[in-house]
């Protein structure tokens, strides 16, 4: 099948650009899909592939998130009225070549009005997008790939064309596989009516309520980190309905849920999960912003996690920052943002130029640093 060109902006969207490519791949296969920061080999020269995969590739997905639009340079000028702006390039390029656009709107983002737009793009708000809810993220992405029949591609692809004798041999062998399954079905059901007949009947295993749908949590609503397992569930408090988990991350990072080395699910953000009792860990799913921890999940009880403080950096321009813990580089943002973190001292340096001075920070839990 074709590959799945990922076009977005860092500083507005790339950590929800990086969460989908993870998911795409998962579902298509890494090389159906291409990301600039992941696809493209060290030392090659990145505008001669980013030519390449527009001119090879069969549908374009166009991350927006809520600063895409208005995104500036160092000098203040907005970005998408730079001819030489790659994200500007990149979808007129598309859009030019007329293969589907999917605008993919994220973090509540809107879809700009044409009018906003430069001329080569105001095609733009014309393809039918697409929106990423935070707290519906993995089923969204399973119904835009199903929405675009990208799965069914590459199903098709993978499968050679059966011949007529193929078929016919597969027909002889679906007909006698009915008659043996119809002798075992007997045999079993005649077993089932004599033990229903000598045995008495058993009351019924109590079924386990499904978790209700998770809410996001603020900076502000968090508390000194706690773990605590001996609350019942109820559906009428707010707890997990069953044996569960309720890790309450103030920001919208990503997290893995592990039993022993298998990965049992993920999640974003804020999140409750319904989990069979026994031990799990925890770890941050694309970046280390917290250290991986244990929890023990036990029978008709929800255990709630909480941990983490928010770092907000009101840097005016467009330039971007690492947050270090020590030695060991956590993220990185552009421009003004915010960032949870788990509780200890960072180190905030400029990425690629010295627009300011290092300086450190201390994050506690539940609470909200500032760096103006």
């Amino acid at each position: 099948m074709g590959a799945v060109f990922l076009n977005y902006r860092r500083g507005d969207s790339e950590g929800q650009a990086r969460a989908l490519f993870f998911e795409l791949v998962r579902l298509l296969g890494k090389d159906s899909v291409f990301m600039d920061v992941d696809s493209i080999a060290l030392g090659r020269d990145f505008r001669k592939v980013l030519q390449e995969r527009l001119e090879s590739c069969d549908v374009m997905v166009a991350l927006i998130g809520p600063d895409w639009l208005d995104a500036a340079d160092p000098s203040g000028n907005r970005r998408l009225e730079d001819p030489t702006d790659f994200v500007r390039q990149e979808i007129a390029a598309a859009l030019k070549r007329n293969i589907p656009v999917i605008p993919v709107l994220v973090q509540g983002a809107r879809m700009p009005a044409t009018e906003q737009l430069p001329d080569d793009l105001r095609d733009l708000p014309y393809r039918n997008g697409f929106e990423l809810g935070h707290s519906t993220w993995e089923s969204d992405v399973v119904e835009m790939v199903k929405r675009l029949g990208l799965q069914e591609q590459q199903a098709g692809a993978s499968t050679p064309p059966s011949t007529e004798r193929q078929t016919t041999r597969q027909r002889s062998t679906t007909s006698r596989a009915w008659v043996l399954w119809a002798a075992v079905i007997a045999v079993i059901t005649g077993g089932a009516a004599l033990l229903v007949y000598f045995y008495p009947q058993r009351s019924p295993i109590g079924a386990i309520a499904l978790p209700e749908s998770s809410t996001g949590v603020g900076a502000t609503s968090a508390r000194v980190p706690q773990t605590s397992g001996a609350q019942k569930a109820r559906a009428s408090d707010g707890s997990v309905a069953a044996s569960g988990l309720e890790f309450n991350w103030p920001g919208d990072d990503c997290w893995d849920i592990f039993r022993g080395e298998q990965l049992v699910t993920y999640h974003c953000g804020s999140h409750r999960q319904a989990l069979a009792a026994g031990t799990y860990t925890i770890k941050a799913k694309h970046a280390p912003v917290f250290g991986a921890f244990q929890v023990n999940i036990r029978s008709g009880a929800a255990t709630r996690i909480e941990k983490g403080g928010i770092f907000i950096f009101n840097w005016p321009g467009g330039d971007c920052w690492d947050i270090f813990r020590g030695t060991q580089l956590v993220t990185y943002k552009c421009g003004a943002k915010q960032q949870a973190l788990e509780a200890g001292t960072y180190t905030i340096k400029p990425k690629h130029a010295q627009v300011f001075e290092a300086f450190e920070i201390r994050v506690a839990d539940g609470a909200q640093v500032k760096a103006p």
